[in-house]
């Protein structure tokens, strides 16, 4: 009775019940997990273990549900059947079912105990591995779970460091899953590449990151074959860089060799320097795309947030005191993340634009660095050091809880979470 009265709520949160006309906030952190059963229908194979493997953990991800894997050899059947598969602790199944089609997979969500279907769909994979398609599975039957938007279909790209014996180490780019899983080597070249950021074209995935040289830090970006370019090759840093939603806005920082980062921005083949004091750098578009966030120690000689106005060219510090670095903007609350000092220990803090508030999210130990937002803007990725250690964590905005996403034994720093593409990127 308990997962039937949680299953109306996330019914009535879904738009599944009475025409989406009431709102319901469901929040993992005030109820147990809900109890769901993923059924395969048709002969389990290697193949589909692992794909339904793959959708359990994106729909575990959260802390909202639990997935019960069965397999039925046999259709769907009749209603006694479906029927049959509820349980007191359990009346919500998906079905998933490979369609006729090459690389089709149709899922449907059922009322078990009354035998009624409440939504289905046939999802078509995008790339070319079953992480493409399981991720797309997800991401359709997700809305209609949370009434929120999917994410499975995202990727994560980071910097590694790789240790030679008794040589120097050099730093890697590589991209994951959401997660950190199915992890992909990209920028291999033997010198020190750090922070990677995706860029915002849906039809052509590209990853911009900084390549350290015998002359200079440069601007490089590579696309999911492994060709790489340059972008920035001044004297000097060229570094950290961002772009607005439409893609069509660029920004990033570069020293020219005079000791002092400045912010440069890029706009119908047009490239001017928006910054003139101090050291300037993570630069970040809001979802606006007429103003740019970023860290700046023009002010107090400490780095604080900024905002510019690319409208009117008029720029405004929005901290006020400590240490504050890392920006990153999500389009989809509207809200700025930040790492800042608090204890002698880097915390992230999210700051509204609307209402002016700063709020300290995160309270554990280990310096918080270069946090990046999901698109779904209910999940932040960031790096975790401690010591000489670095490592990957989420943290999770429905449940209040963080989790590391990389293992303990390998240093990864500088996340950035990708935008959805209209092809789920992997490396050819």
């Amino acid at each position: 009775m308990f997962c039937k009265k949680i299953f109306f709520l996330v019914l009535l949160q879904s738009g599944l019940v009475f025409g989406g006309n009431l709102e319901v906030s469901v929040k993992a952190s005030e109820h147990e997990k809900i109890n769901i059963k993923l059924i395969w229908v048709g002969k389990e194979r290697k193949k589909t273990k692992e794909l339904v493997d793959i959708v359990k953990r994106d729909l575990e991800f959260s802390g909202q549900f639990n997935l019960i894997v069965q397999n039925k050899v046999r259709g769907i059947g009749k209603k006694s059947d479906i029927k049959s598969l509820s349980a007191s602790d359990c009346s919500i199944g998906i079905f998933l079912t490979e369609e006729k089609k090459n690389r089709v997979m149709g899922w449907r969500l059922y009322d078990l105990e009354y035998a009624c279907m409440l939504h289905g769909a046939a999802c078509k994979a995008k790339g070319k591995d079953i992480y493409g398609l399981a991720h797309s599975i997800s991401d359709s039957i997700w809305p209609h779970l949370t009434n929120e938007p999917g994410f499975f279909s995202t990727k994560i790209a980071y910097c590694k460091e790789i240790k030679r014996p008794g040589k120097k180490s050099y730093k890697h780019v590589y991209i994951a899953d959401y997660d950190g899983s199915n992890e992909q080597l990209i920028v291999s070249t033997p010198t020190v590449n750090v922070a990677p950021r995706w860029n915002y074209d849906p039809e052509n995935p590209l990853i911009f990151y900084s390549e350290h040289t015998n002359e200079n830090v440069r601007l490089m970006f590579v696309d999911m074959k492994k060709r790489r370019a340059v972008v920035s090759n001044f004297d000097g840093l060229n570094i950290l860089s961002a772009f607005s939603l439409n893609g069509k806005q660029f920004a990033y920082c570069a020293s020219r060799g005079d000791g002092y980062c400045q912010i440069y921005y890029y706009e119908n083949k047009n490239l001017k320097r928006i910054t003139n004091k101090g050291n300037n750098i993570s630069p970040t578009f809001a979802n606006n795309g007429k103003t740019l966030y970023f860290c700046s120690d023009a002010h107090t000689g400490r780095p604080q947030i900024c905002r510019y106005d690319l409208v009117t060219d008029r720029m405004e510090r929005v901290s006020k005191g400590g240490f504050a670095v890392s920006t990153t903007f999500s389009e989809k609350k509207g809200l700025l993340a930040y790492a800042k000092m608090v204890n002698r220990v880097m915390q992230i803090f999210v700051y509204d634009p609307k209402i002016g508030s700063h709020r300290q999210i995160t309270h554990s130990a280990g310096n918080k660095e270069e946090c990046s937002w999901s698109p779904c803007g209910n999940y932040l990725l960031f790096a975790v050091e401690h010591g000489a250690k670095s490592s990957l964590a989420i943290f999770n905005f429905l449940t209040n809880e963080q989790r590391d996403i990389t293992s303990g034994g390998s240093n990864c720093y500088y996340p950035s979470w990708s935008p959805f593409y209209n092809d789920f990127p992997s490396i050819s």
